[in-house]
């Protein structure tokens, strides 16, 4: 199990990113790891949250045969996508979607190790971040592995609220259960 955090941290103005080898970043602001401990819903989670929006997909091809008439129809994936909208009372996703002052990016979560993906890599089962979503009321919490931040956006508006939606893409399969999967992503279901 891959258990790193990713970390950003403030200096004079300037903002850092770093994985960190540690069940919770220490210091500064950032993302919790994979863990027992963090899953159920820490102190620290998103509360201010005003909106979800789950949306589950396929992506199909079209493929037609020379001398047939009738086309194929093949499923190539799966995607699901999350966004979430919430205050913004901070730049800790703008610093992860867009990078630091060293030009370090997080989109993609952090390596098996300590070091961040670039994007540029083959996903792994530890690739991405793993989102826990839990509705108010229910016992039921519905995970997706292996996400990317694909969207982030910060909306202004004239009474002077702020808020940012990020959206988390993934190709793995979501699963619903009553308690946590904080089991390693199958090589299978990548």
């Amino acid at each position: 199990m891959s258990n790193h955090s990713i970390k950003v941290s403030e200096s004079s103005g300037d903002y850092a990113v770093v994985g960190e080898a540690a069940v919770v970043p220490g210091g500064g602001f950032g993302i919790n790891a994979r863990a027992a401990a963090n899953a159920v819903f820490a102190d620290d989670a998103l509360v201010d949250i005003t909106g979800v929006d789950i949306g589950i997909g396929a992506m199909d091809e079209d493929i037609d045969y020379l001398g047939h008439n009738t086309p194929l129809k093949a499923e190539v994936r799966k995607n699901t996508t999350v966004t979430l909208t919430f205050k913004r009372k901070n730049v800790v996703f703008d610093v992860l979607y867009t990078g630091d002052k060293n030009g370090n990016i997080a989109r993609w979560g952090t390596t098996s190790g300590t070091a961040l993906n670039t994007g540029l890599e083959e996903p792994t089962t530890y690739y991405g971040y793993r989102l826990y979503i839990q509705m108010k009321g229910s016992n039921e919490i519905f995970t997706i592995k292996n996400c990317q931040m694909t969207a982030s956006n910060i909306t202004l508006s004239p009474d002077g609220t702020q808020e940012q939606s990020i959206e988390f893409t993934s190709m793995v399969q979501p699963k619903l259960n009553s308690t946590v999967d904080v089991a390693d992503t199958g090589d299978g279901e990548i």
